[in-house]
């Protein structure tokens, strides 16, 4: 487990592009964390790494948003789901988030915590949690498929 803190909201959107640079696609980031957060900022700020110029909002009502990205890495879509309003493992996977990543796709997936078993086996799980000071976030990352170690440099500047 990797520890990170941010300390306002742009900063949070800073780490998600720093983040983004390491994406590939097939992965899915699962986020975790209470309202507020800040699981929408860090996709805010993945979106701006992949170089997604619509505005990023998070899909509560609509479940699963979909962005097109401009990067030279592969990745060419950008799916933003909340599962919160999921009630099971099964309704999840009545959203094929697992099946479209696998076609040159990137997805951040809020409160995926409630059936990670079917977002697949490419998932980075992070915990957003909030500081002591109101804008500070907690950020706790565990790398899955990514490196750590270029993980760990690349966000190297946010460690805790």
């Amino acid at each position: 487990m990797m520890h990170f803190t941010t300390t306002s909201v742009e900063d949070t959107r800073a780490f998600g592009r720093a983040l983004a640079a390491e994406l590939e696609p097939g992965v899915v980031l699962v986020l975790v964390g209470g309202l507020g957060a800040g699981k929408t900022a860090l996709v805010q700020g993945i979106a701006q790494g992949l170089g997604v110029e619509d505005r990023v909002t998070s899909p509560t009502f609509t479940m699963v948003s979909s962005y097109r990205t401009v990067t030279s890495r592969g990745i060419e879509t950008l799916l933003h789901a909340d599962l919160y309003r999921v009630s099971s493992g099964a309704e999840a996977d009545d959203l094929a988030i697992g099946e479209l990543v696998e076609d040159r796709a990137v997805a951040c997936v809020e409160w995926g915590d409630i059936a990670p078993e079917v977002l697949g086996d490419r998932r980075v799980s992070i915990a957003l949690s909030r500081g002591d000071a109101d804008d500070d976030r907690l950020i706790d990352l565990e790398p899955g498929p990514l490196g750590a170690a270029t993980v760990a440099e690349a966000l190297a500047g946010w460690s805790s």
